[in-house]
């Protein structure tokens, strides 16, 4: 078992609202609280020690259920947002291999805790051909094109890799995605970064990777749900007393609401544990939490 620290970052888009799922503490507006991740870019510092997970998996991945050279294959966090995110796009696998140089794209889900204030996301586009949609991004006509998606606290939303999407003002989620961190920006309403120019847009990549059909799914997600699609399984269960880990790899056990001890050791909102391969736990009090698998199913496409 390994208790993880928290990251937090900020972005111009974030929020005072996450301080309270972070261990650790920053001032000013937070666009996400990273619990549980393994790249370069972003890793996890493991609790009670010096060693952080990147090193720990590059060590002994069989450890996790992993094999040489894979990376944690998955990035959990708290992210909210009081404004709208940019208007993105990410890698599809064969794209993120092709161009990027990573074992695969990213596939993402959100949890909503709290809903956005316009009770809708964007998700998709209306466009009636690629030429129409092509033609509105160069012309910066966005909001003519894009779909939303109504969103109500508690729902579930997997936005397959390739999918244009953003979360939107109000929105507090947690957040499962693939360890490929990358975003492709459409657009960014003109907002500055902390320099005060305007901030990088990926237009180009971001329409090759893109497809133009695709939407986000969406639907309520109550307590002992599971979503399983093709890059991973998110349960959203309460537990108390023993739990064991019957998969074949690590999973993350993230907690959603209240503190509670895990094998007598500390464990607070937002903060995340990683469960070992066949190895069991004690929660000495009832708290909700997500429980996420990856699947690592690229072994078998590539």
């Amino acid at each position: 078992m390994y208790i993880l620290k928290s990251i937090p970052k900020p972005r111009v888009w974030g929020t005072s609202r996450l301080q309270s799922y972070s261990t650790e503490q920053m001032d000013g507006k937070i666009g996400s609280v990273y619990t549980a991740s393994g790249i370069a870019e972003i890793d996890s510092p493991i609790a009670l020690g010096k060693e952080t997970l990147r090193k720990v998996v590059l060590q002994k991945p069989e450890k996790f259920g992993l094999v040489k050279g894979e990376e944690f294959p998955l990035i959990i966090s708290m992210t909210a947002a009081d404004e709208d995110l940019s208007i993105q796009v990410h890698p599809t696998d064969t794209y993120a291999r092709e161009v990027e140089n990573k074992l695969y794209g990213k596939s993402e889900a959100w949890f909503f805790l709290s809903e956005p204030k316009s009770g809708s996301i964007i998700a998709g586009q209306t466009a009636e051909s690629e030429v129409v949609f092509r033609q509105a991004v160069a012309d910066g006509r966005y909001q003519q094109i894009l779909a939303r998606e109504t969103i109500a606290a508690n729902d579930m939303a997997y936005i397959p890799s390739g999918t244009i999407h953003a979360l939107t003002k109000g929105s507090l989620v947690y957040e499962i995605q693939q360890s490929t961190d990358i975003t492709y920006r459409f657009y960014d309403y003109d907002r500055l970064d902390v320099t005060g120019e305007k901030r990088e847009l990926h237009t180009k990549k971001a329409l090759e990777t893109v497809d133009y059909q695709q939407t986000i799914s969406k639907s309520p997600f109550a307590l002992e749900q599971t979503l399983d699609v093709r890059e991973f399984k998110v349960k959203r269960t309460v537990i108390h007393g023993t739990y064991t880990n019957e998969e074949s790899i690590v999973q993350v056990l993230t907690l959603l609401r209240g503190n509670t001890c895990i094998n007598h050791k500390m464990l607070m909102k937002g903060q995340s544990v990683l469960v070992l391969p066949d190895e069991q736990i004690t929660v000495e009090h009832s708290a909700e939490c997500m429980i996420a698998t990856p699947k690592t199913y690229w072994r078998d496409k590539f």
